[in-house]
């Protein structure tokens, strides 16, 4: 990964709302979160279950603080995960956007860095905001981490088949332990 010149403060984590305490990427986002925490970074989320909730479990572990991004709960969106009342209890602050297209936008808009775990169609949304605005800011570039030997395979084709550009390449690692997470932020 290229080394960027903006200086982490904010990471956002990013994954799979479905995931349950017993499932291995929710155990894995408990652990960068509260590493993470334990190293100074602020842990940014959407608000909602899964390894959102993870990621505040982990990050108040650590001893740290979480900021979560959610759509204002009086806008009724269909299949949208919503938010976990545990998760906004421990926040230390909330910021409300109105719709999910703004969340996104927040979220992307407040991280100086990205760690991405196994998720669904949300994730891919995620990972296509912040990948677009690497590639604009590079030099300057938010890192895009990716949780996972898995990743491997999906990052190798899309860098193939979707013919990314040299620098888009470069603003992305796949790590596969918590220590590597805080090693590619330094």
């Amino acid at each position: 990964m290229k080394k960027t010149t903006k200086k982490i403060k904010r990471v956002a984590v990013f994954g799979d709302g479905e995931a349950r305490q017993s499932d291995k990427h929710f155990k894995d986002a408990v652990e960068v979160a509260k590493l993470l925490a334990q190293n100074g970074y602020i842990v940014i989320n959407g608000g909602g279950p899964g390894v959102m909730k993870a990621a505040t479990l982990g990050a108040k572990e650590g001893g740290g603080k979480v900021e979560v991004v959610i759509v204002n709960p009086s806008e009724k969106i269909g299949n949208y995960e919503g938010v976990d009342e545990e998760n906004l209890k421990m926040a230390d602050k909330i910021i409300k956007a109105d719709t999910y297209d703004s969340r996104l936008s927040k979220l992307v808009e407040i991280a100086d860095a990205f760690v991405f775990f196994k998720g669904g169609t949300g994730t891919i949304s995620e990972m296509g905001l912040a990948w677009s605005k690497a590639k604009f800011d590079y030099g300057h570039h938010e890192p895009l981490i990716f949780f996972g030997k898995f990743w491997g395979k999906i990052i190798s084709s899309m860098m193939k088949g979707l013919g990314l550009e040299k620098i888009e390449k470069e603003v992305v690692v796949i790590v596969d332990k918590a220590e590597e997470v805080v090693a590619s932020l330094r």
